[in-house]
């Protein structure tokens, strides 16, 4: 087992217990209605209901959860031997290294977007207390850029780092 296997999986099951349990939090600490869409004076002008937030969120990270993992099954079931010729740059590699990879990389995509959305419902919460709602959270939508980009170059990066295949040692 790789360090990528075991990080991938293992952050992936934390990130949606964490944002599980984030979401109770959020839940319980929101005023009803809570603001969602904030003017240029940083004050809400858009409001939802708190449990109709409780409810979009928990649906759209569980479907985006099942769709990432139906994405990883599919990627599983094709050949190790279609890899090679698909990253023809990294064949070298090997068809397994480069399945393997793959997969791994795949399983951080799910971890990442329920981390990313447990700092953008945590930044929801504050926008929605009086005694923080004036704080600037700019920096929460280059961070999401910024871990997109970090987990596109994620692939590459490791697949040219990886040792080159050698069929004596299979």
């Amino acid at each position: 087992m790789s360090i990528d296997y075991f990080v991938s999986r293992a952050w992936r099951i934390v990130s949606m217990v964490a944002f599980g349990i984030a979401l109770l939090f959020v839940y319980r600490g929101l005023p009803d209605p809570a603001a969602v869409h904030f003017g240029e004076t940083g004050r809400g002008d858009g409001f939802l209901p708190k449990e109709e937030i409780f409810y979009l969120a928990a649906g759209i990270v569980t479907i985006l959860n099942v769709l990432a993992l139906l994405l990883i099954k599919s990627v599983a079931n094709v050949a190790e031997q279609v890899w090679g010729k698909v990253f023809q740059v990294f064949a070298s590699k090997g068809d397994a290294t480069i399945k393997s990879t793959l997969v791994n990389w795949l399983h951080f995509l799910p971890a990442l977007i329920n981390t990313y959305l447990i700092l953008v419902f945590r930044v929801l919460l504050l926008l929605n207390d009086q005694r923080t709602y004036d704080a600037d959270y700019t920096y929460i939508p280059k961070l999401g850029i910024l871990l997109i980009l970090v987990w596109l170059l994620y692939l590459p990066i490791r697949l040219f780092l990886s040792p080159t295949y050698s069929p004596e040692e299979a």
